[in-house]
């Protein structure tokens, strides 16, 4: 039975019976575990580096995102360029779990909402808060949805026998980085957000809908604590961008 509200943002539907499912047209040919990754320098680079098969692709009418075949520690994975946003993410997750793929791992970056974060710094999501559009159609409606806690255990206890230090925190799922306005900023880092990004919500959900094991990790990229945004060229961190997609590929063996 739907759950009604006056907002429309605040209805909920627990039929699992949607009209259009991926797995009704896509087979499966993928290997269980996937990484998910915002870096397509570094990914290409990889790619050329290791001769990595195209084994797949997730299509849209504006562009065809390419998915490549690897081995890692004798396990086979797939990594896997997602559409950008919380309904990009939330299709990404469907077409590759209906492809094949159970256990995902997500790298990218994140702005930051503390000035003492610094560029670079690795951090692990807990939970976001869901201030996008796509979670609602996967739960009903909350504040915040929560990353799997045993999957966060689990990277937090790898990054630990490592020694890659991290922090772990909460995240803030916007639609809108146009509109993240200094007193909705200092609202999110008062109820304890670490970061600002647009997809973490719908993956904690999509994959909780689901029952997949997920984790993701996230970069400090720009600044966003102060009166004024700081690039800190953020998406020029080529070491930190390609050492964070070797231990995610690391990780996901391990998940």
């Amino acid at each position: 039975m739907i759950i009604e509200h006056n907002y429309p943002i605040c209805e909920f539907d627990p039929d699992r019976n949607a009209l259009i499912r991926a797995a009704d047209f896509l087979p499966q040919t993928l290997p269980k575990r996937c990484v998910i990754t915002f870096f397509r320098k570094e990914l290409e680079q990889l790619v050329a580096e290791q001769k990595l098969p195209l084994i797949g692709r997730l299509h849209s009418e504006v562009v065809d995102l390419p998915i490549y075949g690897c081995e890692v520690q004798g396990e086979p994975i797939c990594i896997a360029l997602p559409f950008s946003t919380a309904p990009g993410a939330a299709a990404t997750i469907e077409e590759l779990h209906a492809m094949g793929c159970e256990r995902f791992v997500v790298c990218g970056g994140a702005g930051a909402l503390k000035n003492d974060t610094a560029v670079g710094t690795i951090i692990v999501p807990t939970a976001a808060v869901r201030d996008e559009g796509t979670s609602y159609h996967y739960l009903p409606p909350s504040r915040e949805v929560e990353c799997d806690g045993a999957c966060v255990q689990k990277i937090l206890n790898a990054l630990h026998q490592r020694g890659v230090p991290n922090l772990a925190g909460k995240t803030w799922t916007t639609d809108a980085f146009y509109r993240e306005t200094p007193a909705m900023i200092d609202r999110r880092r008062r109820e304890g957000c670490l970061t600002v990004e647009m997809e973490a919500a719908a993956f904690f959900a999509v994959s909780q809908y689901y029952g997949l094991p997920l984790a993701q990790l996230l970069y400090a990229g720009d600044d966003v604590s102060g009166p004024l945004w700081d690039s800190r060229g953020w998406n020029q961190q080529k070491s930190v961008r390609a050492n964070l997609l070797q231990l995610t590929m690391q990780l996901a063996v391990e998940l």
